[in-house]
C-alpha cells in the first residue's frame, strides 16, 4: 500500500492531504470563533423575548441582522478581487467582535438593533474568506470537500456552545456570557493575522488574466443556482428562525434542553457536513442537495410531531446534516468562476442567501405569531417540490 493510501485510510476521507498551513489556521479561528458565537447566537431569539420582544419584534431584529448581511457582501466581493484578502477578512472579523459586547449593553429589545447591523456587516469578508479558501486549495476536484471541511470546523466550535451556555445563563447570566463571548471572538480574529497574503493573480503586464471560455455560459449557471439557493434559504427559513421558540413554546423544553439541541444539530452539521461535502466531489452536487432537502422535510415533521425529548434530540443531529448544503453551492461556484472575479462570483449566492433570509425572518415573525406551527407546515409543503427542482441545477 502506498503512503498516500495509508493517510487515506487515517484521515477517514476527509481531505487532510490539501489543506495547507493558512486553511488549518482558518479551521482553527473557525472553531474558537463558532464557540464564542454560539454562547449567545442559538439563544438569541429567547434572549430577544427576555427583553420584552414579540415574535414580530424578533423578527425584526434579525431582518436588521440578515439586512446588513445581505448588503455587505456585495461591496466585500468587489473589493476582495482587488486587495488583499486576509485584510478584508481581518477587518470583517473585527467588526463581528463587538456583535457580543453591543447585545450586553441592551435593556430593551431595539437594543439589539446596533449589535444585529454590526454582526451582518462583518458579513463583508465572506466572499474573499470563500474566495481565499478555494484559491488556496491546490486539488481543485477536493474543492467541495475542502470547504465544507473548513466550515464543519466552524461547526465543531458550535457542538458544545449551546449546552454550556444553557448552563452558563442560569449560573452567571447573560451578560457575562455575552462578554466571554466578545474575548473568545477577538482570540479568533487576531489568529487571521498569521495566515498569508492572498491576491487576485494578474499577467506580467500588471493586468487581470483574461476570463475563460465558457464566461457567460458559467455565469448564468451561477445564477441560476444563487436562485435556487435563495428560495431553499427563504423556505427553510421561515422555520429555522423560530425553532427555538417552537421547543420552547410547544415542546416544552427547558433552556438546557434547547441547548442539547443546538449542540446535536452542530454535531451534525459537522459530521454529516464532511459527507456531504464528499458526496458532492464524488456524485452529483445537485443530487446531494436534493438528498438534503428531502432529509429537512422529514427531520421538520418529525420536529412538529415529536414531543419525547430524547427523539428531538436525535432529531436534531439528522437536522443539522440537512442543512449544509449552502457548502456544496459556494464550491460549485468556486469551481466555475474565473481566478479575476471569484470573490465577486461568490458574493451572489451569499447576497441571495442573506437577502432570503431578511425577507424568511421577518415574514416568519408574523406566521409564527398567527399560529407557532405554522412556519414549519408552510416550509414543508414548499420544500417538497424543491427536491425534484433541484435535479434540473445545470452542472
Amino acid at each position: 500500500m502506498k503512503v498516500m493510501d495509508y493517510r487515506r485510510v487515517l484521515g477517514f476521507g476527509f481531505p487532510f492531504e490539501a489543506l495547507n498551513r493558512d486553511l488549518w489556521l482558518i479551521c482553527l479561528s473557525n472553531v474558537i470563533a463558532a464557540f464564542g458565537e454560539g454562547l449567545y447566537f442559538w439563544f438569541f431569539p429567547l434572549y430577544a423575548r427576555s427583553l420584552q420582544a414579540s415574535p414580530v419584534e424578533v423578527g425584526t431584529v434579525l431582518s436588521f441582522l440578515w439586512g446588513a448581511s445581505a448588503v455587505t457582501p456585495i461591496i466585500g466581493g468587489v473589493i476582495a478581487d482587488r486587495y488583499d484578502r486576509k485584510k478584508i477578512i481581518v477587518f470583517g472579523w473585527a467588526l463581528w467582535v463587538f456583535t457580543p459586547l453591543s447585545y450586553s449593553l441592551a435593556i430593551f429589545w431595539p437594543q439589539l438593533v446596533p449589535g444585529a447591523i454590526l454582526w451582518g456587516s462583518s458579513m463583508i469578508a465572506a466572499p474573499a474568506i470563500n474566495a481565499y479558501i478555494v484559491t488556496s486549495t491546490e486539488k481543485k476536484e477536493r474543492v467541495s470537500s475542502v470547504l465544507s471541511f473548513v466550515w464543519s470546523a466552524y461547526s465543531f466550535g458550535y457542538i458544545f456552545a449551546p449546552a454550556v451556555s444553557g448552563y452558563l445563563v442560569n449560573a452567571i447570566g447573560m451578560r457575562s456570557v455575552l462578554y466571554l463571548a466578545t474575548a473568545l471572538s477577538a482570540v479568533a480574529t487576531a489568529i487571521f493575522l498569521f495566515i498569508r497574503s492572498q491576491h487576485v493573480a494578474s499577467d506580467g503586464l500588471g493586468q487581470p488574466v483574461r476570463v475563460s471560455e465558457g464566461y457567460k455560459a458559467n455565469l448564468k449557471k451561477v445564477m441560476i443556482w444563487s436562485l435556487f439557493y435563495a428560495v431553499a434559504v427563504f423556505i427553510t427559513g421561515i422555520a429555522r428562525s423560530y425553532i427555538q421558540l417552537f421547543l420552547q413554546d410547544e415542546s416544552g423544553l427547558r433552556d438546557f434542553e434547547i441547548g442539547v439541541f443546538g449542540s446535536l444539530s452542530f454535531l451534525g452539521i459537522t459530521v454529516l457536513g464532511i459527507v456531504v461535502g464528499r458526496m458532492g466531489d464524488r456524485w452529483q452536487k445537485k443530487g446531494t442537495i436534493s438528498l438534503c432537502l428531502s432529509t429537512y422535510v422529514a427531520c421538520m415533521c418529525a420536529l412538529v410531531f415529536l414531543r419525547n425529548p430524547i427523539l428531538l434530540q436525535l432529531v436534531s443531529f439528522i437536522y443539522g446534516g440537512s442543512v449544509t448544503f449552502g457548502a456544496l453551492i459556494s464550491s460549485f461556484v468556486g469551481q466555475v468562476s474565473p481566478e479575476t472575479k471569484r470573490g465577486r462570483w461568490m458574493s451572489v449566492p451569499q447576497v441571495a442567501s442573506m437577502f432570503a433570509l431578511l425577507g424568511a425572518s421577518y415574514v416568519g415573525g408574523y406566521i409564527y405569531a398567527a399560529s407557532p406551527f405554522y412556519p414549519f407546515l408552510i416550509s414543508i409543503l414548499v420544500a417538497v417540490p424543491l427536491v425534484l427542482i433541484a435535479f434540473r441545477l445545470p452542472e
